[in-house]
């Protein structure tokens, strides 16, 4: 269930609620708001006429005086009601005037206290009109009856906890619950992000499997279409790329069978380029040179499958292979201010004017953006001596 941010009249999440207030019939909605107070009310108003009617009841029974009763059960009934319902619907009022968080924080606070000042004056009236009531029985004592007494004794009781009982009833408990409200949702909006994040991170393994199911099989057949040219002009060559071939297979077939991102680490990832460059590197004469700097704590690091090797690729299919003569393709890697940082550059051709990004860096920027979200960075510049310097920093720990 996805929580409002703002609605003041929706239903929270069973993940809100806290274990003191998720088995109530109101706390099932932000505290201080109209549902939250009628369903309050719902549940203590009738307590607070049942209250003010045994009051009555008692002083009824044990005077032998049942003329009184209404009169007295009328005034307890509306001081305890007022008593339960005055600061919560103070601090209602409020709330839906939307002040800024803190100051609708202190002025809830203050509501509540009022609140309780009136419910305290309220049950003074009530008990003063007993009072009065009483001065016509001067010195006549009062029925101990079965029930007299059982409703005196419970009535002591309640007394000497009255403070408590009003905090309880009248909107202390409440203003706690307020209080914890938000960091309550804050929790639950988290918990909901990062459990989005990895419902995201999976579509994107299950994109990333469907798009190297596509782009294994194209670089295989290319392969294996420049060995047949080979065999006939250049046996060795073509010798020596199916010996790269082999090599690269090892390497990346395991690969196919795993899609998630635990199982992927940089070290797997560099050693698939270097598979991959061995090919390009016999299929291109031997004028390419290669260089890799990561240490082995950084290599076991986990990174994004295919994402180094598509940079890789398009070092080589866009800046060293258009470029006569030897080239370099570099792999630097290394960790920095809680994030992980993997370059590869070229001294290719370098950014050609008027050249759009290709498909290959759009599905990068898109794999980057589902797994990290805004955490990731993506980099291409110009390299200074010439080429490209591509480089990927995303952040050592992830959902």
């Amino acid at each position: 269930m996805e929580l409002p941010d703002d609605d003041l009249h929706a239903r929270l999440p069973r993940g809100v609620l806290s274990d003191l207030g998720s088995w109530t019939l109101y706390q099932n909605f932000r505290t201080f708001t109209w549902p939250w107070l009628l369903r309050r009310g719902i549940v203590l108003w009738p307590l607070a006429v049942l209250a003010g009617c045994t009051y009555a009841t008692w002083h009824a029974s044990g005077m032998g005086a049942w003329e009184d009763w209404p009169g007295l059960a009328l005034r307890a009934c509306i001081a305890s009601l007022i008593a339960v319902s005055a600061g919560p619907l103070l601090a209602t009022l409020i709330r839906h005037r939307r002040f800024p968080s803190a100051v609708e924080r202190v002025l809830v606070i203050l509501a509540i206290l009022l609140g309780l000042w009136i419910g305290v004056v309220a049950l003074d009236w009530a008990s003063a009109y007993h009072a009065h009531l009483m001065q016509a029985y001067s010195g006549r004592p009062m029925q101990t009856s079965l029930f007299g007494q059982a409703v005196s004794n419970f009535l002591a009781t309640t007394i000497d906890a009255s403070v408590f009982v009003l905090i309880l009833a009248g909107g202390g408990f409440a203003a706690i619950y307020y209080l914890g409200e938000r960091r309550r949702v804050a929790q639950f909006a988290a918990g909901r992000q990062i459990e989005n994040l990895r419902v995201e991170r999976n579509a994107a393994d299950m994109r990333l499997a469907i798009l190297q199911a596509q782009v294994e099989p194209h670089f295989l057949f290319n392969t294996l279409a420049s060995v047949r040219s080979l065999i006939a002009s250049e046996p060795e060559r073509a010798a020596r790329t199916i010996d790269a071939l082999a090599a690269y297979l090892r390497i990346a077939l395991p690969r196919i069978r795993t899609t998630g991102i635990e199982e992927a680490t940089l070290g797997r990832q560099i050693d698939l380029c270097l598979g991959y460059l061995e090919i390009m590197n016999v299929r291109t004469a031997g004028r390419i040179e290669v260089h890799v700097d990561a240490s082995d704590e950084v290599r076991a690091l986990p990174f994004p499958p295919l994402i180094l090797l598509t940079l890789v690729e398009n070092a080589m299919t866009h800046g060293i292979e258009p470029k006569p003569g030897p080239g370099m393709i570099a792999i630097i890697a290394g960790t920095a201010d809680d994030f992980l940082s993997v370059s590869v550059e070229d001294d290719g051709l370098g950014l050609q004017p008027g050249t759009a990004p290709g498909l290959g860096l759009a599905n990068v920027r898109a794999q980057l953006r589902d797994r990290f979200g805004t955490g990731a960075r993506f980099d291409i510049t110009s390299r200074a001596g010439g080429g490209v310097s591509a480089r990927i920093h995303i952040p050592l720990t992830f959902p």
